[in-house]
């Protein structure tokens, strides 16, 4: 660890070796996915490090309010259950982009591949916290937040994850997977890092009805600038049901709970509407979500979303509230598979 860690462990005389509007950010991102809480702060036993493992990985997930994990069908499985990655029929490739909140970025990426009997797939996600003016204290100096060093620091967060899935069955209706990560943090000159792992499984009925159940996350905890904290452990399990039609409609329900490590089980409905358009590969989709969260939690229950897909390529829109702080935050994807998405 870098003397600075030293120095702000042992409580010297530099008690705060930097005061930026950064560690400002970091805590208003914190706050709002309430209780996880950014994971330099370990004061209680809900903090969690590695805060941008709870955060959305997808833009067709976060339109259905993430209740996805039962259904997911593409490259971003790895994130939500690795056992899905088994119902990706050919090679895929994506990523997306969210403004999130206090003017931070959250991305995630992921590629999907067959190999032997199941499906390969990496993904990685980061969250930028972008980039502030260093200041630091000024001794003997009453009522001033400091001096400006003429430096600037930033943020980030990461997390890259190598999943496999098989599928087993006649109908391919029995899936398991896993998947191991990196998680790292790094806040001005401090980082730290910690390997965790996944474990899923996922089962469809032959009357329609699907059911999957995941463990993410277990693993060492992770040390910041001298201060340790776990990762957030989580389980989910999620159902959704039969695909329902009508000519070149269909719309699909679906549900899921959840819970990380210290906080509430939390729950969430959702649904995904598709319109086929005929021969032309077109499909038009709709999806809505509907969270119960924890009374701390500040985002709005509510999330919507959109996607075209023409032929292999698919683009995806997703929109997110927050009651702290009035705002909103916007998510665009684009993903390209060698199969197109199954009717």
């Amino acid at each position: 660890m870098k003397d600075g860690g030293r120095r702000m462990a042992d409580g010297g005389e530099h008690k705060t070796p930097r005061v930026t509007r950064v560690f400002a950010v970091i805590c208003a991102v914190a706050v709002c996915v309430a209780p996880v809480r950014a994971g330099a702060q370990a004061t209680s036993n809900e903090t969690r490090s590695a805060i941008l493992l709870t955060l959305p990985a997808s833009t067709r997930a976060l339109g259905l309010g993430e209740a996805w994990s039962a259904v997911a069908d593409d490259e971003s499985a790895i994130f939500y259950n690795p056992a899905q990655l088994a119902r990706v029929r050919g090679w895929s490739i994506g990523g997306s982009l969210q403004n999130y909140i206090a003017s931070t970025t959250l991305g995630a990426f992921a590629v999907a591949v067959p190999l032997k009997h199941g499906t390969l797939g990496f993904g990685l996600q980061l969250l930028d916290y972008g980039n502030a003016d260093e200041v630091v204290p000024v001794d003997g100096t009453a009522g001033q937040i400091g001096a400006p060093t003429g430096s600037t620091i930033s943020a980030e967060d990461m997390a890259f994850t190598v999943g496999y899935g098989v599928a087993f069955g006649a109908r391919h209706e029995l899936r398991v997977g896993a998947a191991i990560k990196y998680a790292r943090q790094e806040i001005a000159s401090y980082s730290g890092g910690a390997v965790a792992g996944d474990v899923g499984a996922a089962y469809s009925f032959i009357n329609g009805w699907d059911v999957s159940a995941a463990l993410q996350h277990m693993g060492s905890s992770l040390t910041l600038a001298a201060v340790s904290a776990p990762l957030p452990l989580t389980w989910r399990a999620a159902i959704a049901a039969p695909e329902m039609r009508a000519n070149a409609f269909s719309l699909r329900p679906m549900a899921e709970v959840r819970q990380v490590s210290g906080a509430d089980v939390t729950g969430v409905l959702g649904a995904e509407g598709s319109w086929h358009t005929g021969t032309s590969g077109t499909l038009l989709s709709a999806r809505v979500g509907y969270a119960f969260r924890g009374s701390t939690d500040a985002r709005e229950p509510l999330t919507v979303g959109a996607g075209i897909t023409l032929g292999r390529l698919q683009v995806d829109y997703a929109y997110e509230g927050f009651d702290l702080i009035g705002g909103a935050t916007n998510r665009v994807g684009v993903r390209f598979a060698a199969l197109p998405r199954s009717p």
